[in-house]
């Protein structure tokens, strides 16, 4: 079947392949970048000798436990406030008004859940980038004295 079946709902159809998820390109680009994070991780070992690397690295991973400090705060502000509502389930006064809250709270607690996925994906895609830029000055400059 080259064509999608008029019958179908349009969001029931086959994606295009200009449409489809590109999976593979997103793995090759993660795979790329730990490359070239291992390569520049090796030409940095000689500055691996003066301070300043250790001082840098230090502030690199400061900065990073603050970021996931804040994803964290950020969560348990989602789930007390899921919690809340939680609580408020039994004000209902009808079966399908208890129904609806119950949907809508399992709904909200996969939308924070998929939600802090992403979140963590994305820091570990920005330390990944980070590391990479900072290994590369490190390298750079690895010939400066302390």
């Amino acid at each position: 079947m080259t064509h999608a079946d008029p019958a179908l709902p349009q969001a029931a159809q086959l994606p295009t392949p200009h449409q489809r998820p590109r999976h593979g390109q997103l793995l090759g680009n993660l795979a790329s970048r730990q490359q070239h994070n291992l390569g520049a991780s090796l030409a940095m070992l000689p500055a691996l000798a003066h301070t300043n690397t250790w001082l840098s690295l230090a502030q690199l991973q400061a900065a990073s436990l603050q970021k996931l400090i804040a994803q964290q705060d950020s969560w348990l502000a989602q789930w007390q406030g899921w919690l809340h509502t939680a609580c408020q389930l039994g004000q209902a006064n009808t079966v399908s008004k208890l129904l609806e809250q119950e949907m809508n709270l399992a709904l909200r607690a996969v939308q924070i859940i998929g939600q802090q996925a992403v979140d963590l994906a994305s820091l570990q895609e920005n330390l990944e980038i980070n590391y990479g830029y900072w290994a590369s000055l490190q390298t750079a400059g690895s010939s400066a004295p302390d």
